[in-house]
């Protein structure tokens, strides 16, 4: 009895394993064609947006509002305080697998510059709109940070890039 409890039980397992093999075989290829078609239009719609949205900035401040400069030079400072503001983004299985053919080959990898490049603009564009939210006249002092984020068991490989802005904002007398 326990015998047929055991192996009807290993039987169970097994075809559990095959089916999720099979379901992995069949998915993510689907997977890696889905982002081959729509991943890039998706990022470059992404980029577009931010692009919008700072130009909208721009044309109602008349400036960005963002700098690396000290300020020091002016003296009627009322208030100051931190303003921060990040993005997370993530590569699709498409841009994943050609980054894995180009660290095979050597060189740059171009697909992941892209990513982090709309992750930058992204969250320094969050860090405007946090600003002018705020009531601040100008954030000075502005830094960036980039972290790739992984999974704790996978030591290469990028699931997720995190871009954190930050400054010191501003309000004028």
């Amino acid at each position: 009895m326990l015998e047929n409890i055991l192996l009807f039980g290993l039987l169970g397992l097994s075809i559990l394993l095959a089916a999720f093999g099979i379901l992995w075989a069949i998915l993510y290829p689907i997977l890696v064609l889905w982002a081959f078609f729509f991943s890039g239009k998706k990022l470059d719609a992404m980029i577009i947006d931010t692009a919008e949205r700072e130009a909208q900035t721009f044309a109602q401040l008349g400036k960005d509002p963002l700098s690396t400069v000290d300020g020091s030079y002016r003296k009627e400072v009322s208030a100051a305080g931190v303003v921060f503001a990040g993005a997370v983004y993530g590569p699709s299985h498409w841009h994943q697998l050609i980054g894995f053919i180009n660290n095979i080959f050597g060189g740059s990898v171009d697909i992941y510059q892209k990513v982090i490049s709309a992750g930058r603009a992204e969250s320094m564009q969050r860090l405007r709109e946090q600003a002018i939210k705020e009531g601040w006249d100008e954030v000075i002092n502005v830094r960036i940070d980039t972290a790739v984020m992984s999974p704790a068991t996978v030591k290469k490989g990028i699931k997720a890039v995190e871009v954190f802005a930050y400054g010191t904002g501003i309000k004028y007398s």
